[in-house]
Formats: structure tokens, C-alpha cells, sequence
């Protein structure tokens, strides 16, 4: 990545500048294709090295004007005039975003969804920063134009299909969601450095009389989860029904589970056939002016059902419950805080199966 020939040229710079002889500069990184055997670790498997002492020679020359400019910044009265955009988190998240997005309009025209920074640019040299204020005929995206049209005439968009895309699924209806960790180091044998290792999901079931049933598991073990998160899913999915997802991670999860585990591996596919992905059928169908851009479950549940919503919950997003779930089974956490966590994963995950549950019906109701 680009960013680490920075960070290897400024430590080359460094180094050099403090007296040290360097004979080479080498990145070293996992390799996300090793497998731990269960057993040692091999880490010349493990890691991968590569030899970038050219690169980092090369970047010297950049460096003086670049100190410079810092040295600048830093003594001037104020801070720098930059207008935050798609830069400001990339290659990582900055401290100052929220500080910066002060003076930014509620529908900021970086909400269009996938504008590019050369579109931004384009924006930001017509002093136009606010959605409704794009003319007519700015070259725009469909989607991006939907977005436009939805914000200036402040209502949804409505596509004629969405009606028959919600309907068009199998009685019992199941509503699906997983809870993952990733790891740098693989723990469980069988895995790679940072796969998703599912260890939660939870069911909503809609029956074809009405009647919704919840049923949910959570490994409370330190132990690899996925046999046990296989059968027990298996159980509760059966062979009949749609199955609803928000966006294709479950599906990539179950291909995953398939592959490492081929005693399953019929099961496991057998049911990719039967998923129904909400989230692109909310995306090419649906639009609400407070989705500001966003078509993430977090941000299309407090639009459609504002009392839904996530402000109340002690776990509120993905990578919030692995590292939750780490500590639950962490023996030096004491047992009264594991019943805590147990129960806030238990309710973070059965409100997300529970949301899509509400937001197909909500969305059903304005036929």
C-alpha cells in the first residue's frame, strides 16, 4: 500500500539522521493466505517480507520540502483552511473529521453515494457544497441523481418494483444475521490471519400465518465456534424458506464455512440458493432524504423506524461485538461482566434481525 512507503521512508530518514549505517529496508506483513495447522505457528509462513530499500532511498527527496511545510503549519495563528472530503480518511481515520464538518451543510454533496474526489473538486470550485444546490445537468450517477432528486424535493424515491422484490420470497422467511472477530494471529486451526470467525447469529422467523419467532446462538466457550455456529444453524434454517440478509457478508461467511468444514459443505451451499439480499433490493428501489448517502442498516433503520434505532444498545456495530465477545470469553473477565456482555450481544444482534424484519413490513405498508 502506498502508505507504507511513507512510513518506511520516514523511518529510513530518521534512522540515517540519528547516525545508524542501514544496510536495507524490508516491510514485513502477515500473509493472509497462510493457514495455522492447529499445532506451531510457522512464522516464515506466517509473515511475508518484502524488500523495499530502493523505495525508501528514493522518498529522501521528498522529505525536506515536506518537513518544511509541517514546520509551516505547525507556527502558524490558525489552523490550515482545507475542506474535509474523501482524503481526510483515507489511509486512516482523522481526529479532527467532526471538528472539521462543523460548517458543513446537513446534506453535504460527499452523501452522494460513490461520487468521486474529481466530482467533489468539481463542486467545490463551483462554491457548492450542498446537495440542493447542484444545478440541473450536473453529470450525476443514477443513483447520485436519485439522492439529488430526493433531497431538493424533500420525499422518497419509490421504484415500481420494489413491492414485487420484497414478495418474491418462500414462506417461512428467516432473517439472518452473524457476529464475527478477525484475528492478525490465527487461533483455531484450519484459519487464516484476520478471517471472519463466526461465533453468533440470530433468526427472525416470519411464518406464513403472522406469527414471528426469534431463536439466536452465541458460543459463551473459548473454543473455535464454527462447528457447533454450523449445526446449530443448520437446525434452525432447515431446508425450506427465503432467507433475508443485509447485504452478502452471511453469504460469504456460509461459502467460508463450506470450504473449511466438508462434512457440511452440501448443507451449507445448499442454502446460498435460498438468500434474499435486502440491502440491494433497498438500494435499487428505495430512498429516504435522511439516509444521508448511506444504505448501511444503521443508517436506513432510524430513517424508516425511528424508535429503532441503535442509541440505546450497549454494542452498536460489527467490530464492537467481536471485540465484546473476546472479552466474554477472556477468563480473567469476572462472570457477572460476562453475563453483561452475553446479554448485549444477544440484544445487538436479535435488533438487527428484528430491523429488517420491521423495515420490510414498513416498506410493504406504502403499497
Amino acid at each position: 500500500k502506498e502508505e507504507y512507503y511513507a512510513d518506511v521512508g520516514i523511518q529510513y530518514y530518521v534512522l540515517k539522521g540519528a547516525g545508524l549505517h542501514i544496510d536495507g529496508v524490508f516491510l514485513m506483513h502477515l500473509n493472509n493466505q497462510y493457514v495455522y495447522d492447529g499445532k506451531t505457528l510457522d512464522l516464515e509462513g506466517l509473515f511475508s517480507s518484502s524488500d523495499l530499500t530502493e523505495a525508501a532511498i528514493a522518498y529522501q527527496e521528498e522529505i525536506p520540502e515536506m518537513l518544511a511545510g509541517l514546520k509551516e503549519m505547525l507556527a502558524a495563528a490558525d489552523p490550515p483552511g482545507i475542506t474535509p472530503s474523501k482524503h481526510c480518511n483515507r489511509p486512516y481515520g482523522c481526529e479532527f473529521w467532526e471538528y472539521c464538518m462543523k460548517g458543513m451543510p446537513d446534506h453535504w454533496v460527499i452523501q452522494l453515494s460513490g461520487i468521486g474526489q474529481k466530482k467533489l473538486d468539481e463542486l467545490e470550485e463551483m462554491g457548492i457544497y450542498d446537495i440542493v444546490e447542484i444545478p440541473d445537468g450536473f453529470s450525476l450517477s443514477a443513483i447520485q441523481e436519485r439522492i439529488r432528486n430526493c433531497v431538493v424535493n424533500d420525499e422518497s424515491y419509490i421504484a415500481r418494483g420494489l413491492k414485487e422484490e420484497l414478495e418474491d420470497v418462500e414462506s417461512p422467511i428467516h432473517f439472518l444475521d452473524f457476529e464475527t472477530f478477525a484475528l492478525a494471529i490465527p487461533r483455531y486451526a484450519g484459519t487464516r490471519p484476520y478471517q471472519g470467525i463466526p461465533f453468533q447469529w440470530s433468526d427472525h422467523i416470519l411464518h406464513k400465518n403472522g406469527k414471528i419467532e426469534h431463536r439466536e446462538y452465541l458460543c459463551e466457550e473459548d473454543k473455535d465456534p464454527r462447528e457447533e455456529f454450523t449445526l446449530t444453524l443448520l437446525n434452525v434454517l432447515g431446508s425450506r424458506g427465503s432467507i433475508v440478509t443485509y447485504t452478502d457478508y452471511e453469504r460469504r461467511i456460509i461459502e467460508a464455512l463450506a470450504r473449511d468444514h466438508p462434512e457440511h459443505h452440501k448443507p451449507l451451499l445448499a442454502t446460498l440458493d435460498r438468500l434474499v439480499d435486502l440491502y440491494k433490493i433497498i438500494r435499487n428501489n428505495y430512498y429516504h432524504p435522511e439516509f444521508h448517502g448511506s444504505f448501511s442498516l444503521k443508517s436506513v433503520l432510524p430513517a424508516i423506524i425511528p424508535e429503532m434505532s441503535y442509541d440505546s444498545l450497549a454494542v452498536q456495530e460489527g467490530q464492537e461485538a467481536g471485540i465484546e465477545y473476546m472479552r466474554m470469553i477472556d477468563p480473567s473477565t469476572p462472570a457477572e461482566e460476562k453475563e453483561k456482555i452475553k446479554k448485549d450481544l444477544l440484544k445487538y444482534c436479535g435488533h438487527d434481525t428484528l430491523a429488517m424484519v420491521r423495515i420490510r413490513e414498513a416498506l410493504l405498508k406504502l403499497f
